[in-house]
């Protein structure tokens, strides 16, 4: 459990949490991810989540800003817990991700195409490099898109939701972000090796 969180609750953080902000006395025995769509509802705990098959991926996350990092990620995949909720995966469309919410600002939600997704093993991750996501890395539970800039992975899961409808989301609303979110080719900062490289193609960056 990460350090700043005593007894199942978290303390008071300055870290960038859900893109906007931490939770306040967020309850980690307590919390679900709660999953919906036509099968119906289902409420899985952090400890449900980890009796799934483990994953490992050593992967490189991508965001926006420009800068990328290769660490080892940690979790479920997305297809499994669909699958166990009921879902056929031929029939989803879109995934609407919804965070905890916080008093002050509310709650994070963005939207992405699944099919894609899942072909992609998109993640829900738990632990990077061995330990538990820190809160300024989405504690308790992130989804990992490889294939997507990071502020179409939100932090903080509260809830999935499988949809007809491809919503924007807060960043595409408030600075004009694609809606896809495919990381793109273009030059970025590659925090593992410490300098700048070009990504020659979109989606995953796989090259180095």
């Amino acid at each position: 459990m990460p350090s700043d969180v005593v007894n199942g609750i978290s303390k008071p953080s300055s870290s960038i949490y859900y893109q906007e902000g931490p939770p306040e006395n967020f309850d980690v025995l307590g919390w679900r991810l709660e999953v919906v769509g036509s099968f119906g509802t289902r409420a899985y705990s952090l400890a449900d989540l980890k009796a799934f098959p483990r994953k490992d991926f050593d992967r490189r996350s991508v965001c926006v800003c420009n800068w990328t990092i290769r660490q080892l990620y940690t979790g479920l995949l997305l297809k499994d817990l669909l699958l166990d909720a009921g879902l056929p995966p031929a029939h989803a469309k879109y995934l609407k991700q919804t965070s905890i919410g916080t008093a002050a600002k509310g709650k994070y939600e963005c939207t992405i195409e699944l099919g894609p997704a899942l072909e992609r093993a998109a993640l829900l991750c738990y632990e990077i490099e061995h330990e538990a996501l820190p809160l300024m890395r989405g504690f308790p539970l992130r989804l990992i898109d490889f294939g997507l800039y990071n502020y179409k992975c939100v932090k903080g899961l509260a809830r999935l939701e499988v949809t007809p409808e491809n919503e924007l989301g807060e960043w595409e609303r408030r600075a004009g972000y694609p809606l896809d979110g495919t990381v793109r080719p273009k030059k970025y900062w590659v925090c593992d090796l410490k300098k700048s490289m070009y990504v020659s193609s979109e989606g995953e960056v796989t090259e180095f």
